[in-house]
């Protein structure tokens, strides 16, 4: 082959170059498109990456371009993170200008001159709403209200004062410095109790981790008051996480009411919208609680000073009906005195009367009976010292019989205790054993080849035991 029927690679990328030129020059074309691959040098501000293009069906790539992006492009996508909140990076589904360009070293390639911020936030919303039409479709406990939605979590009631609370925020969280500092320096001087639960509250592959916290908590048993979500603020991709259908779904099944305050203020996430109650930002869920016990404690002064209003209505009136009865009694007293008083002195006169003719009776029945005394008192000392002399016998005859009946038991008590007496019993061939000089009843505290002393009638035997039988006591065979 000669040299004219070959060219250099430089010649051929050269030709490349001016056909795509000519081709493409001054020309810009809108193309939806996947980031794939995408880089930045912050030094130089270049975004590299790639446009990819899937099929409807799966995820098989049919189309791939490199791309970048600086100066006025570089803008543009930062004026697009401002806007939509959310970070250019990988996976985003975008809508992006951009024109042809060709460079001999580095291949075909497109320049990002512009990114379509209303075409995102569509994405994003249509996402969103997909996954809060998924969470009314599969749960039951979730119903769609008007503007905003109904779960388990949002028809719990707060308990009337809320004074333990969990936490689940980022352990790095300014908000929930936030949160925690006007908790704890609150103007009423309410206490409260507040157990952290530390995860990361950030971007949407992390939604395990945060569905394992929230578990955590219900896991712990303590009965808390309330459960509180927060979070710092952020860009709309560091948010996600809250748009998240598993999360969505354990807040608004949650038994423990649910207060977010996760720092968005553009937009309710899912979270907020399946929670009890959802405020902005972490001091606000702070004073939200606070509020709670406030007008809990408004409404106890409020039944107190009603209380006080009604008991002084209440003992004035009862005051004007007891001043009416204590009159009425005092009139009708009276009156009965009045009339009592005139029975009272009729009966004193009759008594008076009936008293006089009663004691002149009992005095005339004295009188007779006066008389009768002075003649008969020689008979009645008599018959009286008759009676005397009759018990005097009486009582010797028994003394004599019960002091003969107590000898003759002193006498039979004295032959039982001389039978019983220690010598009588060894006298008739019983003997006492004794240990270090203590009598022993029984063979327990007796050991073999201990020393005993056995007590005879007539002499003390030292012995050693050599073996012990047991012995049951019923049999009399000695």
């Amino acid at each position: 082959m000669g040299p004219d029927q070959y060219i250099r690679l430089s010649q051929l990328t050269g030709q490349i170059q001016d056909t795509i030129h000519s081709r493409f020059k001054g020309q810009t074309y809108w193309v939806v498109a996947d980031i794939t691959n995408h880089s930045f040098k912050a030094d130089k501000k270049i975004h590299y990456f790639e446009l990819v293009e899937k099929s409807e069906k799966g995820s098989v790539i049919t189309a791939k371009i490199m791309g970048k992006s600086w100066g006025a492009g570089a803008l543009k996508i930062l004026d697009f993170e401002i806007i939509t909140g959310q970070r250019f990076t990988n996976n985003l589904h975008v809508l992006v200008q951009v024109s042809v360009d060709f460079h001999p070293l580095y291949g075909l390639s497109v320049n990002l001159l512009d990114i379509d911020s209303n075409f995102m936030l569509g994405i994003l919303e249509q996402q969103r709403n997909a996954t809060l039409t998924r969470l009314v479709r599969e749960n039951d406990f979730i119903h769609k209200e008007g503007e905003g939605y109904s779960t388990l979590n949002s028809r719990l009631k707060f308990a009337a004062v809320i004074q333990r609370v969990a936490v689940i925020s980022s352990s790095s969280s300014a908000g929930n410095e936030d949160f925690r500092h006007t908790m704890q320096h609150n103007d009423f001087g309410y206490v409260f109790q507040i157990d952290d639960y530390h995860t990361v509250v950030q971007g949407d592959n992390n939604a395990k981790l945060f569905l394992n916290k929230l578990i955590e908590v219900y896991n712990t048993g303590i009965p808390y008051d309330a459960v509180v979500i927060t979070r710092g603020g952020g860009s709309q991709s560091d948010f996600l996480i809250f748009d998240n259908y598993n999360i969505g779904r354990a807040v608004a099944k949650f038994p423990i009411p649910v207060i977010t305050g996760i720092g968005h203020q553009k937009n309710v996430s899912i979270t907020d919208l399946m929670a009890h109650t959802h405020t902005k930002t972490p001091t606000k869920a702070a004073e939200f609680i606070i509020a709670h016990n406030r007008s809990f404690e408004q409404h106890i002064l409020s039944l107190q000073r009603t209380i006080a209003i009604k008991s002084q209505q209440l003992f004035l009136g009862h005051y004007k009906e007891l001043s009416e009865i204590k009159n009425l009694v005092s009139h009708n007293a009276r009156e009965l005195i009045a009339a009592k008083k005139e029975g009272l002195m009729l009966q004193k006169q009759h008594i008076s009367q009936a008293s006089r003719n009663l004691l002149a009776e009992k005095k005339q029945h004295l009188l007779l009976a006066a008389q009768k005394a002075l003649q008969r008192p020689q008979s009645i000392i008599q018959q009286e010292n008759s009676n005397l002399q009759h018990l005097k016998a009486n009582l010797k005859i028994f003394t004599s019989q019960y002091l003969r009946s107590r000898r003759l038991q002193l006498e039979d008590h004295h032959k039982t205790i001389k039978l019983l007496s220690p010598q009588n019993v060894l006298s008739r061939g019983y003997a006492v054993i004794r240990k270090n000089n203590k009598i022993v009843n029984g063979a327990g505290s007796i050991k073999e080849g201990e020393e005993i002393e056995i007590v005879t009638k007539d002499a003390v035997l030292k012995s050693t035991v050599n073996e012990k039988i047991e012995y049951d006591g019923k049999h009399t065979d000695l």
